[in-house]
């Protein structure tokens, strides 16, 4: 495992009580049940680029981000990575791997400058998870949501033009991560590159760069230092359809 910084004594990683207020699942538990977990819990910060796991590495704890993206990668039999998805501050990353104590299916890499993820033993969790009906319950609930958003990412990937499925990548990532501006437009603060976008939609660089200059030139989205912003969001989910007739 890649080294990691620990929370203790640095004053600027979030604190346990500010992932707490991050993470759904660690909100659905009572009171007391979080308190059992504070004990255990570590916030670990990550810099930008490197691994939060590796392909093939053994699971033996449960990962949140609390703080920034990070994006899961899988590598191809022709030697390029395909981003298989990103993931937002307030997931449980993978949790199968660790509930099976079995190997990463993916290597998970930090994203954004400023990464921190919560690190929760497994064994504690699954003690937690036996002895608790509502954290059990709400477990499952944090971990079928990812799975159903995978789902969701393969038909994505296997249906449509690449037009439709960077416009609908898009969409996803407005929902994910969009913050409303004026006159109906939405920043998308997520720096992606064009292979990361070209990754994330199973094609090649040059039709990545291609489809976001005409996006650019058609008013539809614009590309900025930090991220992006959708100026026609109506435009976009009509794109993702199929449809150019807007």
């Amino acid at each position: 495992m890649s080294d990691w910084q620990l929370g203790a004594g640095d004053a600027s990683l979030p604190s346990f009580d500010a992932a707490v207020a991050c993470v759904p699942f660690l909100r659905a538990l009572p009171s007391k049940e979080r308190e059992r977990l504070r004990a255990y819990a570590l916030v670990r910060r990550i810099p930008q680029g490197q691994p939060i796991w590796s392909l093939d590495e053994t699971a033996h704890e449960f990962i949140f981000a609390i703080s920034g993206h990070v994006k899961l990668m899988r590598p191809c039999e022709n030697g390029r990575e395909v981003i298989i998805d990103v993931g937002k501050p307030g997931e449980l990353l993978c949790a199968s791997a660790a509930c099976a104590f079995a190997p990463y299916c993916c290597t998970c890499t930090a994203l954004d400058r400023d990464v921190a993820v919560l690190v929760l033993p497994r064994r504690d969790v699954l003690h937690l998870l036996e002895q608790n009906p509502v954290a059990a319950s709400a477990f499952v609930r944090e971990a079928t949501g990812r799975d159903i958003r995978l789902g969701q990412r393969i038909v994505e990937l296997a249906s449509g033009h690449v037009q439709q499925r960077v416009c609908a990548l898009l969409l996803r990532l407005v929902e994910q991560a969009g913050t409303p501006l004026p006159e109906g437009q939405t920043r998308i603060a997520l720096k992606l590159s064009r292979q990361d976008l070209a990754d994330l939609c199973g094609t090649t660089l040059e039709s990545a760069i291609r489809i976001m200059t005409r996006l650019s030139r058609e008013g539809t989205v614009r590309t900025t230092a930090s991220g992006f912003v959708v100026r026609d969001r109506l435009k976009l989910e009509a794109l993702a359809r199929g449809r150019t007739d807007r």
